[in-house]
């Protein structure tokens, strides 16, 4: 009976992939991921020959709490910042797909340089469009 149990602690530790002090060290490195919801949704006029509308929902996926915390101290100079970059944007440029990938970066970059000119930590990694709307 013990030599059966032996075997089977010898042959999970055979099998298990050995533990390394660097493993724990990337482990102690990554940031937790959060998402930040920018609500109420944005609603702006974009430049066409007729009045035209966008309706979009925002969420914002930082890494670590230091940046979530900017977000929401800084949220309404963000969101004008935003309403202004979706206004800019053109009827071709908002029927295509690249013009709303395209608006997906310059968004992330506007989130970036808002925080910047704050002097706030930017670890915004990605825009989220969890809802988008033409009209």
């Amino acid at each position: 009976m013990k030599a059966t149990i032996y075997c089977l602690l010898l042959a999970a530790l055979l099998v298990s992939p050995p533990l390394r002090a660097e493993d724990d060290a990337e482990g102690a490195d990554t940031s937790e991921v959060i998402y930040v919801d920018l609500k109420p949704s944005f609603v702006a006029n974009y430049q066409a020959a007729k009045v035209r509308y966008l309706k979009a929902d925002v969420t914002l996926k930082v890494e670590g709490s230091a940046t979530a915390e900017a977000i929401a101290r800084h949220k309404p100079f963000i969101r004008h910042n935003l309403v202004m970059l979706f206004s800019r944007q053109t009827e071709d440029e908002m029927s295509t797909l690249e013009g709303k990938q395209q608006l997906k970066e310059d968004a992330l970059k506007e989130v970036i340089t808002a925080l910047e000119m704050e002097n706030e930590p930017t670890d915004v990694k990605e825009i989220l469009f969890t809802s988008f709307i033409l009209d």
